[in-house]
């Protein structure tokens, strides 16, 4: 009986003993935003007029730098052929990288179409040096023999990303 009684004051010693102590730390949470990034066509890119073979197919390049090559089964009539224009603008001083499409159809409106493929950029990525830049785009274009004759247009895409 007496070891019970230690026991039991043991046990309200415990229990009436000064509770434990906590501790708190405040930290702050925050973030940087920057500016989107916007990417604007300011030329499209066009190959010009051209009369194609008709025995056989053959090319156009337009080189990023503007330049224009006709295949020798093609006669290009005109010099009026342009890089594709894109300005940039976003962050100051941001790295971005760009992405450029591997093909697009473009079509006459009639049934007709052309493919345009190997596209390159006069730069792979860039940086906005006060917040904005530019780069050019060439590709290739594919005229079929007897190719059907008509306006032809279409669409493409580029992606810039910031790095």
């Amino acid at each position: 009986m007496k070891n019970l009684k230690i026991l039991a004051m043991a046990s309200a010693a415990v229990l009436m003993s000064a509770p434990a102590f906590a501790a708190d730390a405040n930290s702050t949470a925050g973030a940087d935003i920057i500016a989107p990034l916007q990417v604007a066509n300011t030329a499209p890119l066009y190959f010009g007029t051209i009369a194609p073979s008709t025995t056989a197919s053959d090319t156009v390049l337009v080189s990023a730098a503007g330049a224009k090559t006709c295949g020798t089964s093609l006669t290009c009539l005109t010099n009026d052929h342009t890089a594709a224009g894109f300005d940039v603008t976003g962050e100051a001083d941001q790295s971005y990288t760009i992405t450029l499409p591997s093909s697009v159809a473009i079509s006459n409106g009639s049934g007709g179409s052309m493919n345009v493929n190997n596209f390159s950029g006069s730069k792979a990525s860039g940086t906005l040096t006060a917040g904005t830049d530019n780069f050019t785009v060439g590709g290739t274009l594919t005229v079929a023999a007897n190719q059907a004759s008509g306006e032809y247009t279409g669409t493409f895409a580029v992606t810039v990303e910031y790095q």
